[in-house]
């Protein structure tokens, strides 16, 4: 059955998962999107009975890939789920998709960088469409110089290529999983900040609860998914990760695929945690996320046939 966009539906609810599948989440909503299935005000029973349906158990599997089921927000019973370990999988289940689609996304503006650099590096003169992304795309990633001409964009093409690139799937849930509490901390539920990034002098976001530091407030974001790709910006562009940024371009220079358990020592400066990059090491271990590294979306035709 082929889902039409913006389902608010309650007849199509009752004919997809029955009355008792309405009355537990009367608001739920269900976009068809080209990218996938986006969810949102639904609760806990409602998310397992749709992951179910779609066949989604578990980010492992043979073929690698996870369904494109987008949820905007975690569910607002999300931490009322008394199983530690069934929290723990599900919040990797609702993450896992987001942290692809991230990947993909990158991937086709490092894509779009890599043709503009070939263009340039055969000596030819960039037009004007071109000059003005790699200026966007540098401010964007902070990347500055004052040089002018042609010398200026050889010095922005190739801090750009360093800095727009992939992020391990793995390594994004870790270390949203470590900031979170697994999706339980207050920011996740006042406004999808699973990273918890700052803003300075500013009465914009949340204020830090037990905290008599007031020149900061905690970001919000619209959905999960701004808040994974402001925290991906942040790998790319902050100084504070310029390790990690040179690490995955040794990788890449030796043809390697990016994983998170390769990349996560580069991340002791990336929290107040103690023993952040041990913290993170375990989590991408025992919850072997190295097989969503491996893995990509699903074609959405396999949920219009369902």
């Amino acid at each position: 059955m082929k889902i039409k966009q913006k389902i608010f539906l309650p007849v199509f609810l009752i004919a997809l998962f029955g009355i008792a599948y309405v009355n537990a989440a009367p608001k739920l909503k269900m976009d068809l999107r080209p990218d996938g299935l986006y969810l949102d005000n639904l609760n806990v029973a409602v998310m397992k009975k749709i992951f179910q349906d779609y066949g989604y158990v578990n980010v492992i599997n043979k073929e690698k890939t996870i369904p494109p089921l987008m949820l905007e927000h975690l569910p607002a019973d999300f931490d009322k789920i008394k199983s530690k370990d069934e929290r723990n999988q599900l919040f990797i289940m609702v993450l896992a998709p987001l942290t692809l689609k991230i990947n993909e996304e990158l991937a086709l503006e490092r894509q779009d960088l890599i043709l503009i650099k070939e263009v340039f590096d055969k000596g030819k003169e960039l037009d004007s469409k071109q000059k003005e992304k790699v200026e966007n795309l540098a401010k964007k990633y902070d990347v500055f110089t004052r040089m002018k001409g042609r010398d200026r964009f050889d010095i922005l093409l190739n801090a750009l290529a360093e800095k727009i690139d992939q992020i391990p799937p793995a390594l994004l849930i870790a270390t949203a999983a470590a900031e979170s509490n697994w999706g339980t901390a207050v920011e996740v539920k006042k406004g999808n900040s699973l990273y918890k990034l700052k803003d300075w002098y500013t009465d914009k976001g949340i204020k830090p609860a037990g905290e008599d530091d007031d020149s900061y407030r905690i970001r919000v974001y619209p959905n999960l998914y701004e808040s994974i790709r402001d925290y991906a910006l942040k790998l790319n562009s902050d100084i504070n990760f310029q390790h990690f940024r040179i690490s995955r371009r040794q990788l890449r220079a030796h043809n390697q695929v990016l994983k998170g358990r390769t990349t996560v020592y580069n991340m002791v400066t990336g929290s107040p945690l103690e023993n952040y990059a041990g913290l993170l090491t375990y989590i991408l271990t025992f919850y072997d996320l190295i097989n969503i590294d491996e893995s990509h979306l699903g074609n959405i035709k396999v949920l219009e046939k369902k």
